[in-house]
Protein backbone atom coordinates (compact mmCIF):
# COMPACT_ATOMS: atom_id res chain seq x y z
CA UNK A 1 0.00 0.00 0.00
CA UNK A 2 2.00 3.55 -1.05
CA UNK A 3 1.32 6.77 -0.10
CA UNK A 4 1.82 8.70 -3.17
CA UNK A 5 2.73 12.72 -3.91
CA UNK A 6 1.46 15.51 -5.89
CA UNK A 7 2.72 15.69 -9.76
CA UNK A 8 4.20 19.32 -10.55
CA UNK A 9 1.27 21.72 -10.94
CA UNK A 10 0.42 23.21 -14.69
CA UNK A 11 2.43 26.29 -15.59
CA UNK A 12 3.09 28.52 -18.00
CA UNK A 13 6.95 27.87 -18.96
CA UNK A 14 9.53 28.22 -21.52
CA UNK A 15 9.50 24.94 -24.02
CA UNK A 16 12.85 23.74 -22.49
CA UNK A 17 10.83 23.76 -19.22
CA UNK A 18 8.16 22.49 -20.56
CA UNK A 19 10.10 19.39 -22.24
CA UNK A 20 12.06 18.73 -18.96
CA UNK A 21 8.65 18.27 -17.11
CA UNK A 22 6.81 15.79 -19.86
CA UNK A 23 10.44 13.67 -19.66
CA UNK A 24 10.45 13.47 -15.86
CA UNK A 25 6.39 12.71 -15.53
CA UNK A 26 6.89 10.41 -18.93
CA UNK A 27 10.08 8.29 -16.78
CA UNK A 28 7.87 8.33 -13.54
CA UNK A 29 4.84 6.74 -15.05
CA UNK A 30 7.64 3.76 -16.69
CA UNK A 31 9.32 3.73 -13.10
CA UNK A 32 12.19 4.99 -14.78
CA UNK A 33 13.34 6.77 -11.29
CA UNK A 34 17.13 7.50 -12.06
CA UNK A 35 16.11 9.16 -15.59
CA UNK A 36 13.54 11.68 -13.35
CA UNK A 37 15.93 12.30 -11.05
CA UNK A 38 18.02 13.66 -13.83
CA UNK A 39 15.25 15.97 -15.09
CA UNK A 40 14.36 17.39 -11.61
CA UNK A 41 17.92 18.18 -10.76
CA UNK A 42 18.12 19.99 -14.34
CA UNK A 43 15.24 21.71 -13.47
CA UNK A 44 16.25 22.49 -9.88
CA UNK A 45 19.30 24.87 -11.82
CA UNK A 46 17.81 26.10 -14.72
CA UNK A 47 17.63 30.03 -13.96
CA UNK A 48 14.84 29.56 -16.80
CA UNK A 49 12.15 27.48 -14.62
CA UNK A 50 10.45 30.08 -11.94
CA UNK A 51 9.98 29.77 -8.59
CA UNK A 52 7.10 27.47 -7.74
CA UNK A 53 8.40 24.57 -10.60
CA UNK A 54 11.96 24.85 -8.61
CA UNK A 55 10.13 24.09 -5.56
CA UNK A 56 8.38 21.53 -6.90
CA UNK A 57 10.98 19.82 -8.25
CA UNK A 58 13.40 20.03 -5.24
CA UNK A 59 10.12 18.29 -3.82
CA UNK A 60 9.96 15.57 -6.39
CA UNK A 61 13.51 15.08 -6.35
CA UNK A 62 13.31 13.87 -2.86
CA UNK A 63 10.73 11.24 -4.05
CA UNK A 64 12.75 9.86 -6.95
CA UNK A 65 15.78 9.37 -4.93
CA UNK A 66 12.60 7.68 -2.17
CA UNK A 67 11.61 5.62 -4.95
CA UNK A 68 14.97 4.45 -6.15
CA UNK A 69 15.31 3.27 -2.64
CA UNK A 70 18.07 5.56 -1.64
CA UNK A 71 16.89 7.03 1.79
CA UNK A 72 19.70 9.05 2.53
CA UNK A 73 19.69 11.20 -0.08
CA UNK A 74 15.42 11.91 -0.37
CA UNK A 75 16.20 12.78 3.35
CA UNK A 76 18.92 15.47 2.28
CA UNK A 77 16.32 16.64 -0.25
CA UNK A 78 13.29 16.73 1.31
CA UNK A 79 14.63 18.59 4.11
CA UNK A 80 15.65 21.47 1.63
CA UNK A 81 12.19 21.51 0.11
CA UNK A 82 10.96 22.20 3.36
CA UNK A 83 13.43 24.90 4.33
CA UNK A 84 13.02 26.02 0.59
CA UNK A 85 9.28 26.61 0.67
CA UNK A 86 9.22 27.94 4.41
CA UNK A 87 11.90 31.14 2.80
CA UNK A 88 9.83 31.46 -0.13
CA UNK A 89 6.64 31.69 2.09
CA UNK A 90 4.73 29.15 -0.04
CA UNK A 91 2.28 27.42 2.35
CA UNK A 92 1.10 24.77 -0.31
CA UNK A 93 4.58 24.26 -1.52
CA UNK A 94 5.17 23.58 2.25
CA UNK A 95 2.40 21.12 3.21
CA UNK A 96 3.26 19.20 -0.40
CA UNK A 97 6.95 18.63 0.96
CA UNK A 98 5.96 17.76 4.37
CA UNK A 99 3.48 15.51 2.47
CA UNK A 100 6.66 13.36 1.21
CA UNK A 101 8.61 13.58 4.03
CA UNK A 102 5.68 11.90 5.65
CA UNK A 103 6.14 9.35 3.30
CA UNK A 104 9.85 8.83 3.99
CA UNK A 105 8.92 8.46 7.76
CA UNK A 106 6.24 5.75 6.95
CA UNK A 107 8.56 3.97 4.38
CA UNK A 108 11.21 3.67 7.55
CA UNK A 109 8.62 2.17 10.24
CA UNK A 110 8.02 5.46 11.45
CA UNK A 111 4.27 5.28 11.47
CA UNK A 112 3.50 7.59 14.59
CA UNK A 113 5.68 9.92 13.01
CA UNK A 114 4.65 9.41 9.28
CA UNK A 115 1.13 10.40 11.01
CA UNK A 116 1.54 13.39 12.90
CA UNK A 117 3.32 14.84 9.82
CA UNK A 118 0.32 14.32 7.72
CA UNK A 119 -1.92 15.88 10.07
CA UNK A 120 0.27 18.74 10.18
CA UNK A 121 0.56 18.55 6.14
CA UNK A 122 -3.47 18.64 5.67
CA UNK A 123 -3.97 21.37 7.84
CA UNK A 124 -1.52 23.50 5.65
CA UNK A 125 -3.02 22.13 2.91
CA UNK A 126 -6.96 23.12 3.82
CA UNK A 127 -5.71 26.53 4.73
CA UNK A 128 -4.16 27.17 1.33
CA UNK A 129 -6.80 25.75 -0.32
CA UNK A 130 -5.11 22.98 -1.77
CA UNK A 131 -7.47 20.11 -2.26
CA UNK A 132 -6.00 18.03 -4.55
CA UNK A 133 -3.05 18.04 -1.63
CA UNK A 134 -6.10 17.47 0.73
CA UNK A 135 -7.44 14.21 -1.06
CA UNK A 136 -3.53 13.23 -1.87
CA UNK A 137 -3.08 13.46 2.31
CA UNK A 138 -5.80 11.56 3.22
CA UNK A 139 -5.19 8.49 1.23
CA UNK A 140 -1.22 8.62 2.66
CA UNK A 141 -3.05 9.05 6.49
CA UNK A 142 -5.37 5.92 5.20
CA UNK A 143 -2.53 3.88 4.55
CA UNK A 144 -1.19 4.17 8.24
CA UNK A 145 -4.35 3.31 9.54
CA UNK A 146 -4.39 0.21 7.52
CA UNK A 147 -0.98 -0.71 8.57
CA UNK A 148 -2.02 0.31 12.04
CA UNK A 149 -5.14 -2.52 11.64
CA UNK A 150 -7.78 0.18 11.69
CA UNK A 151 -9.52 -1.09 8.55
CA UNK A 152 -12.47 1.18 9.06
CA UNK A 153 -10.65 4.21 9.53
CA UNK A 154 -8.63 3.28 6.21
CA UNK A 155 -11.00 2.82 4.22
CA UNK A 156 -13.10 5.69 5.41
CA UNK A 157 -9.57 7.90 4.91
CA UNK A 158 -9.41 6.42 1.38
CA UNK A 159 -13.50 6.85 0.69
CA UNK A 160 -12.82 11.26 1.21
CA UNK A 161 -9.44 10.60 -0.57
CA UNK A 162 -11.22 9.02 -3.63
CA UNK A 163 -14.35 11.70 -3.42
CA UNK A 164 -11.67 14.51 -3.50
CA UNK A 165 -9.93 13.16 -6.79
CA UNK A 166 -13.10 11.97 -8.85
CA UNK A 167 -14.56 15.79 -8.12
CA UNK A 168 -11.22 17.33 -9.17
CA UNK A 169 -11.38 15.14 -12.31
CA UNK A 170 -7.82 13.24 -11.32
CA UNK A 171 -8.26 9.60 -12.46
CA UNK A 172 -4.75 8.39 -12.34
CA UNK A 173 -4.78 9.52 -8.61
CA UNK A 174 -8.27 7.89 -7.77
CA UNK A 175 -6.55 4.75 -9.30
CA UNK A 176 -3.88 4.74 -6.69
CA UNK A 177 -7.10 5.17 -3.97
CA UNK A 178 -8.88 2.26 -5.34
CA UNK A 179 -5.46 0.15 -5.61
CA UNK A 180 -5.07 0.84 -1.59
CA UNK A 181 -9.09 0.43 -1.08
CA UNK A 182 -8.31 -3.58 -2.52
CA UNK A 183 -6.00 -3.81 -0.12
CA UNK A 184 -8.11 -3.24 2.74
CA UNK A 185 -10.99 -5.30 1.48
CA UNK A 186 -8.94 -8.01 1.39
CA UNK A 187 -8.01 -7.81 5.09
CA UNK A 188 -11.23 -8.15 5.86
CA UNK A 189 -11.91 -10.46 3.85
CA UNK A 190 -15.29 -8.73 1.17
CA UNK A 191 -13.20 -9.85 -1.95
CA UNK A 192 -15.72 -9.05 -4.28
CA UNK A 193 -15.50 -5.10 -3.45
CA UNK A 194 -11.43 -6.40 -3.71
CA UNK A 195 -11.97 -7.38 -6.92
CA UNK A 196 -14.15 -4.67 -7.88
CA UNK A 197 -11.89 -1.99 -6.40
CA UNK A 198 -8.50 -3.84 -8.78
CA UNK A 199 -10.34 -3.69 -11.53
CA UNK A 200 -11.43 0.32 -11.61
CA UNK A 201 -8.08 0.90 -10.21
CA UNK A 202 -6.26 -1.18 -13.50
CA UNK A 203 -8.82 0.81 -15.60
CA UNK A 204 -7.50 4.21 -14.39
CA UNK A 205 -4.28 3.76 -14.76
CA UNK A 206 -4.76 2.04 -18.35
CA UNK A 207 -6.29 5.51 -19.42
CA UNK A 208 -4.07 7.22 -17.73
CA UNK A 209 -1.04 5.46 -19.30
CA UNK A 210 0.45 4.83 -15.68
CA UNK A 211 1.87 1.46 -16.56
CA UNK A 212 4.30 1.51 -13.65
CA UNK A 213 0.93 1.42 -11.20
CA UNK A 214 -0.73 -0.97 -12.91
CA UNK A 215 1.48 -3.65 -12.21
CA UNK A 216 1.67 -2.05 -8.25
CA UNK A 217 -2.28 -3.15 -8.68
CA UNK A 218 -1.11 -6.90 -10.05
CA UNK A 219 1.22 -7.12 -7.18
CA UNK A 220 -1.74 -6.81 -4.65
CA UNK A 221 -4.38 -8.80 -6.95
CA UNK A 222 -1.93 -11.60 -6.07
CA UNK A 223 -2.41 -11.31 -2.37
CA UNK A 224 -6.28 -11.39 -3.49
CA UNK A 225 -5.94 -14.80 -5.67
CA UNK A 226 -4.10 -16.20 -2.78
CA UNK A 227 -6.85 -15.42 0.21
CA UNK A 228 -9.45 -16.86 -2.29
CA UNK A 229 -6.94 -20.32 -2.50
CA UNK A 230 -6.77 -19.52 -6.85
CA UNK A 231 -3.22 -20.35 -6.32
CA UNK A 232 -2.95 -21.19 -10.50
CA UNK A 233 -3.69 -17.88 -11.13
CA UNK A 234 -1.70 -15.88 -8.63
CA UNK A 235 1.30 -18.33 -9.57
CA UNK A 236 0.73 -16.99 -13.22
CA UNK A 237 0.63 -13.37 -12.35
CA UNK A 238 3.53 -13.61 -10.09
CA UNK A 239 5.32 -14.98 -12.92
CA UNK A 240 4.70 -12.38 -15.11
CA UNK A 241 5.39 -9.77 -12.85
CA UNK A 242 8.96 -10.78 -13.14
CA UNK A 243 9.22 -11.63 -16.56
CA UNK A 244 7.97 -8.60 -17.76
CA UNK A 245 9.43 -5.77 -14.85
CA UNK A 246 12.38 -7.77 -14.10
CA UNK A 247 13.78 -8.40 -10.75
CA UNK A 248 15.06 -4.76 -9.08
CA UNK A 249 11.59 -3.52 -8.98
CA UNK A 250 10.48 -2.39 -5.38
CA UNK A 251 7.85 -4.78 -5.38
CA UNK A 252 10.24 -7.84 -6.18
CA UNK A 253 10.90 -8.76 -2.94
CA UNK A 254 6.78 -8.47 -2.32
CA UNK A 255 6.56 -11.05 -5.43
CA UNK A 256 9.18 -13.60 -4.06
CA UNK A 257 7.22 -13.57 -0.71
CA UNK A 258 3.70 -14.53 -2.65
CA UNK A 259 5.42 -17.17 -4.36
CA UNK A 260 6.32 -18.65 -1.18
CA UNK A 261 3.29 -18.45 0.11
CA UNK A 262 1.62 -20.42 -3.39
CA UNK A 263 4.67 -22.95 -2.82
CA UNK A 264 4.24 -23.79 0.83
CA UNK A 265 0.00 -23.84 0.24
CA UNK A 266 1.07 -26.56 -2.29
CA UNK A 267 3.45 -28.29 -0.01
CA UNK A 268 6.02 -27.27 -1.91
CA UNK A 269 8.01 -26.66 1.32
CA UNK A 270 11.76 -26.95 -0.53
CA UNK A 271 11.58 -24.41 -2.79
CA UNK A 272 9.10 -22.32 -0.47
CA UNK A 273 11.87 -21.83 1.53
CA UNK A 274 14.35 -20.56 -1.30
CA UNK A 275 11.12 -17.75 -2.47
CA UNK A 276 11.04 -16.60 1.24
CA UNK A 277 14.99 -16.74 1.51
CA UNK A 278 14.81 -14.78 -1.88
CA UNK A 279 12.03 -11.77 -0.06
CA UNK A 280 14.00 -11.72 2.38
CA UNK A 281 16.87 -11.11 0.58
CA UNK A 282 15.14 -8.06 -1.50
CA UNK A 283 13.51 -6.67 1.97
CA UNK A 284 17.04 -6.24 3.76
CA UNK A 285 18.49 -4.69 0.92
CA UNK A 286 16.02 -2.35 0.86
CA UNK A 287 15.42 -1.86 4.55
CA UNK A 288 11.58 -2.88 3.89
CA UNK A 289 10.76 -3.68 7.37
CA UNK A 290 7.35 -4.39 6.74
CA UNK A 291 8.47 -6.69 3.77
CA UNK A 292 10.74 -8.17 6.12
CA UNK A 293 8.03 -8.75 9.58
CA UNK A 294 5.95 -10.00 6.68
CA UNK A 295 7.91 -12.92 5.19
CA UNK A 296 9.44 -13.84 8.65
CA UNK A 297 5.73 -14.70 9.40
CA UNK A 298 5.09 -16.55 6.28
CA UNK A 299 8.28 -18.51 7.20
CA UNK A 300 6.52 -19.27 10.62
CA UNK A 301 3.68 -21.16 8.54
CA UNK A 302 6.22 -22.99 6.69
CA UNK A 303 8.25 -24.18 9.76
CA UNK A 304 4.95 -24.89 11.37
CA UNK A 305 3.94 -27.41 8.22
CA UNK A 306 7.75 -28.96 8.56
CA UNK A 307 6.89 -29.89 11.81
CA UNK A 308 10.35 -27.33 13.22
CA UNK A 309 8.56 -25.74 16.39
CA UNK A 310 11.46 -23.89 17.63
CA UNK A 311 12.25 -22.35 14.30
CA UNK A 312 8.34 -21.27 14.20
CA UNK A 313 8.87 -19.70 17.43
CA UNK A 314 11.59 -17.60 16.65
CA UNK A 315 10.19 -16.00 13.16
CA UNK A 316 7.05 -15.22 15.19
CA UNK A 317 9.00 -13.38 17.55
CA UNK A 318 11.19 -11.90 14.82
CA UNK A 319 7.63 -10.60 13.42
CA UNK A 320 6.42 -9.61 16.43
CA UNK A 321 9.10 -7.06 17.12
CA UNK A 322 8.99 -5.54 13.88
CA UNK A 323 5.44 -4.90 13.74
CA UNK A 324 5.41 -3.18 17.30
CA UNK A 325 8.44 -1.41 16.32
CA UNK A 326 6.18 -0.37 13.66
CA UNK A 327 2.79 -0.26 16.29
CA UNK A 328 1.21 -2.56 13.51
CA UNK A 329 -1.59 -3.53 16.21
CA UNK A 330 -3.22 -5.84 14.54
CA UNK A 331 -0.43 -7.80 12.83
CA UNK A 332 1.19 -8.20 16.79
CA UNK A 333 -2.29 -9.17 17.78
CA UNK A 334 -2.13 -11.86 15.23
CA UNK A 335 1.39 -13.13 16.33
CA UNK A 336 0.19 -12.80 20.04
CA UNK A 337 -2.30 -15.18 19.23
CA UNK A 338 0.11 -17.65 16.99
CA UNK A 339 2.69 -17.43 20.20
CA UNK A 340 -0.36 -18.16 22.43
CA UNK A 341 -1.26 -21.12 20.63
CA UNK A 342 2.41 -22.53 19.85
CA UNK A 343 3.13 -21.91 23.46
CA UNK A 344 -0.05 -23.91 24.69
CA UNK A 345 1.41 -27.23 22.49
CA UNK A 346 4.90 -26.91 23.68
CA UNK A 347 3.48 -26.74 27.04
CA UNK A 348 1.12 -29.62 26.41
CA UNK A 349 4.53 -31.75 25.47
CA UNK A 350 6.33 -30.85 28.75
CA UNK A 351 3.17 -31.40 30.78
CA UNK A 352 2.58 -34.66 29.33
CA UNK A 353 5.76 -36.15 29.87
CA UNK A 354 5.89 -34.51 33.46
CA UNK A 355 2.89 -36.28 34.20
CA UNK A 356 4.28 -39.61 32.94
CA UNK A 357 7.07 -39.03 35.28
CA UNK A 358 5.27 -38.23 38.21
CA UNK A 359 2.74 -41.06 37.94
CA UNK A 360 5.47 -43.52 38.28
CA UNK A 361 7.30 -41.73 40.76
CA UNK A 362 4.24 -40.45 43.04
CA UNK A 363 6.22 -38.84 45.87
CA UNK A 364 7.27 -36.32 43.26
CA UNK A 365 4.14 -34.86 42.02
CA UNK A 366 3.60 -31.39 41.40
CA UNK A 367 7.54 -31.39 41.01
CA UNK A 368 8.10 -30.16 38.02
CA UNK A 369 5.20 -27.45 37.98
CA UNK A 370 6.70 -26.93 41.39
CA UNK A 371 10.38 -25.88 40.47
CA UNK A 372 9.30 -24.42 37.14
CA UNK A 373 7.76 -22.21 39.02
CA UNK A 374 10.32 -21.46 41.93
CA UNK A 375 12.97 -21.67 38.74
CA UNK A 376 11.13 -18.27 37.14
CA UNK A 377 11.13 -16.31 40.37
CA UNK A 378 14.41 -16.70 40.37
CA UNK A 379 15.39 -16.40 36.67
CA UNK A 380 13.67 -13.13 36.73
CA UNK A 381 15.48 -11.81 39.90
CA UNK A 382 19.06 -12.70 38.15
CA UNK A 383 18.44 -11.18 34.95
CA UNK A 384 17.20 -13.42 32.24
CA UNK A 385 14.83 -11.54 29.56
CA UNK A 386 11.37 -11.89 29.60
CA UNK A 387 11.40 -12.26 26.39
CA UNK A 388 13.12 -15.79 27.31
CA UNK A 389 11.04 -16.81 30.15
CA UNK A 390 8.57 -19.12 28.24
CA UNK A 391 11.40 -21.07 26.68
CA UNK A 392 12.88 -21.47 30.43
CA UNK A 393 9.78 -22.25 31.84
CA UNK A 394 9.48 -25.08 29.46
CA UNK A 395 12.91 -26.34 30.14
CA UNK A 396 11.90 -26.10 33.86
CA UNK A 397 9.28 -28.28 32.85
CA UNK A 398 11.26 -30.99 31.14
CA UNK A 399 13.98 -31.16 33.42
CA UNK A 400 13.49 -34.57 34.78
CA UNK A 401 12.00 -36.34 31.58
CA UNK A 402 14.80 -38.44 31.19
CA UNK A 403 13.42 -40.56 34.30
CA UNK A 404 11.00 -42.27 31.80
CA UNK A 405 13.73 -44.94 32.10
CA UNK A 406 13.98 -45.02 35.42
CA UNK A 407 11.88 -48.52 36.64
CA UNK A 408 9.53 -47.19 39.26
CA UNK A 409 10.69 -49.65 42.00
CA UNK A 410 14.16 -47.63 42.30
CA UNK A 411 12.22 -43.83 41.99
CA UNK A 412 9.64 -45.21 44.67
CA UNK A 413 12.43 -47.29 46.99
CA UNK A 414 12.58 -45.97 50.13
CA UNK A 415 16.28 -47.00 50.89
CA UNK A 416 19.44 -46.13 49.97
CA UNK A 417 19.91 -47.02 46.02
CA UNK A 418 22.48 -49.28 45.44
CA UNK A 419 25.31 -48.41 43.45
CA UNK A 420 24.12 -50.34 39.63
CA UNK A 421 20.68 -48.02 40.71
CA UNK A 422 22.19 -44.96 41.46
CA UNK A 423 24.63 -45.13 38.34
CA UNK A 424 20.78 -45.38 36.61
CA UNK A 425 19.21 -42.95 38.13
CA UNK A 426 22.67 -40.78 37.21
CA UNK A 427 22.10 -41.60 33.56
CA UNK A 428 18.42 -39.23 33.41
CA UNK A 429 19.95 -36.20 31.92
CA UNK A 430 21.81 -37.64 29.06
CA UNK A 431 18.31 -40.17 28.40
CA UNK A 432 16.42 -37.08 28.88
CA UNK A 433 18.01 -35.52 25.66
CA UNK A 434 17.47 -38.72 24.37
CA UNK A 435 13.89 -38.26 24.31
CA UNK A 436 13.25 -34.81 23.19
CA UNK A 437 16.41 -34.99 20.43
CA UNK A 438 13.21 -35.13 17.67
CA UNK A 439 12.02 -31.85 18.91
CA UNK A 440 12.86 -28.74 18.04
CA UNK A 441 13.71 -27.01 21.32
CA UNK A 442 15.97 -24.30 21.64
CA UNK A 443 19.43 -24.79 23.29
CA UNK A 444 18.73 -23.24 26.52
CA UNK A 445 16.03 -26.15 27.23
CA UNK A 446 18.73 -28.73 26.08
CA UNK A 447 20.97 -27.11 28.47
CA UNK A 448 18.22 -27.03 31.53
CA UNK A 449 17.60 -31.21 30.53
CA UNK A 450 21.35 -31.92 30.18
CA UNK A 451 23.16 -29.65 33.22
CA UNK A 452 21.02 -29.39 36.38
CA UNK A 453 22.30 -31.35 38.11
CA UNK A 454 25.74 -30.23 37.47
CA UNK A 455 27.88 -28.84 40.79
CA UNK A 456 30.00 -24.88 40.93
CA UNK A 457 32.90 -27.41 42.27
CA UNK A 458 32.57 -29.74 39.17
CA UNK A 459 31.65 -32.58 41.44
CA UNK A 460 28.31 -33.00 39.51
CA UNK A 461 26.93 -34.93 36.49
CA UNK A 462 27.07 -36.02 34.00
CA UNK A 463 29.73 -33.67 32.84
CA UNK A 464 31.61 -32.44 35.77
CA UNK A 465 31.34 -28.97 34.74
CA UNK A 466 32.99 -26.54 36.74
CA UNK A 467 31.59 -22.75 38.02
CA UNK A 468 30.22 -20.84 34.99
CA UNK A 469 30.54 -23.28 32.52
CA UNK A 470 27.56 -24.57 33.45
CA UNK A 471 24.74 -22.49 31.32
CA UNK A 472 22.89 -19.93 33.87
CA UNK A 473 19.55 -21.76 32.98
CA UNK A 474 20.89 -24.66 34.58
CA UNK A 475 22.53 -23.44 37.62
CA UNK A 476 19.31 -21.53 38.20
CA UNK A 477 17.53 -24.48 37.85
CA UNK A 478 19.84 -26.36 39.98
CA UNK A 479 18.84 -24.27 43.27
CA UNK A 480 15.06 -24.64 42.06
CA UNK A 481 15.33 -28.58 41.74
CA UNK A 482 17.10 -29.27 44.92
CA UNK A 483 15.48 -26.74 47.19
CA UNK A 484 12.08 -28.43 46.21
CA UNK A 485 13.51 -31.99 46.55
CA UNK A 486 14.45 -30.66 49.86
CA UNK A 487 11.18 -29.07 50.88
CA UNK A 488 8.67 -31.99 49.62
CA UNK A 489 8.38 -35.76 51.54
CA UNK A 490 10.51 -38.61 49.68
CA UNK A 491 10.56 -42.39 50.13
CA UNK A 492 13.28 -41.95 52.29
CA UNK A 493 12.50 -39.02 54.51
CA UNK A 494 9.83 -36.15 55.67
CA UNK A 495 9.39 -32.58 54.14
CA UNK A 496 12.18 -30.67 55.65
CA UNK A 497 10.65 -26.85 56.73
CA UNK A 498 11.46 -24.07 54.37
CA UNK A 499 14.10 -22.78 57.09
CA UNK A 500 15.77 -26.28 57.13
CA UNK A 501 16.13 -26.55 53.40
CA UNK A 502 17.62 -23.17 53.38
CA UNK A 503 20.35 -24.42 55.92
CA UNK A 504 21.17 -26.83 54.30
CA UNK A 505 21.68 -25.21 51.38
CA UNK A 506 23.43 -22.27 52.65
CA UNK A 507 25.90 -25.06 54.14
CA UNK A 508 26.46 -27.07 50.67
CA UNK A 509 30.04 -25.52 50.41
CA UNK A 510 30.22 -26.15 46.25
CA UNK A 511 27.26 -26.89 45.11
CA UNK A 512 25.57 -23.67 43.83
CA UNK A 513 26.39 -20.71 42.00
CA UNK A 514 27.85 -18.54 45.01
CA UNK A 515 26.44 -15.41 43.00
CA UNK A 516 22.71 -16.84 42.88
CA UNK A 517 22.20 -18.43 45.78
CA UNK A 518 21.72 -15.49 48.29
CA UNK A 519 19.56 -13.91 45.43
CA UNK A 520 17.43 -17.26 46.14
CA UNK A 521 17.73 -17.35 49.93
CA UNK A 522 16.73 -13.20 49.87
CA UNK A 523 13.29 -14.09 47.89
CA UNK A 524 12.84 -17.29 49.51
CA UNK A 525 13.12 -15.21 52.61
CA UNK A 526 10.40 -12.86 52.12
CA UNK A 527 7.70 -15.59 53.23
CA UNK A 528 4.97 -15.14 50.58
CA UNK A 529 7.37 -16.28 47.70
CA UNK A 530 5.72 -14.22 45.16
CA UNK A 531 5.36 -16.50 41.56
CA UNK A 532 3.24 -13.97 39.79
CA UNK A 533 6.59 -13.51 37.02
CA UNK A 534 6.22 -16.88 36.37
CA UNK A 535 2.64 -17.42 35.29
Amino acid sequence: MAAISPQLPQQVEPNSIAHSLERAQRAEKKGRWTAACSEYERLIRDPEANLDTRLSALRLLGRAYLEKGDRSAARDVLEAAVAAAEQAGRPAAVARALNVVAILEQTVGNLEGASDLYVTARTQAAEAQDSALVAMIDQNAGTVANIRGDTRGALESFRLSLAGYQSLGMTGYAGQVLNNMGLAFVDIGAYRSAQAAYAEAIQSFVKDGNHASKRDVAVNQVQLWIAMRRFDIAQRQCDELLATGGEKQPWTGEVFCHLGVIARERSDYAISNQYFLRAAQFADQSEDYLLTADVATQQAELFWAEERHGDMLSSLNRARAIYSRLNATHRVADIERRNASLEERFLEIARNWGDSIEGADHYTQGHCERVASVACALAVRAGIDQRDMFWFRLGALLHDVGKMIVPPEVLNKPGQLTPSEWELMKRHPEEGLKLVENVDFPGDVRAMIRSHHERWDGNGYPDGLVADSTPLPARILCIADVYDALTSARPYRRALSHSEGMRIMLSSTGQFDPALLPIFSDWAATGHRDLSLCA
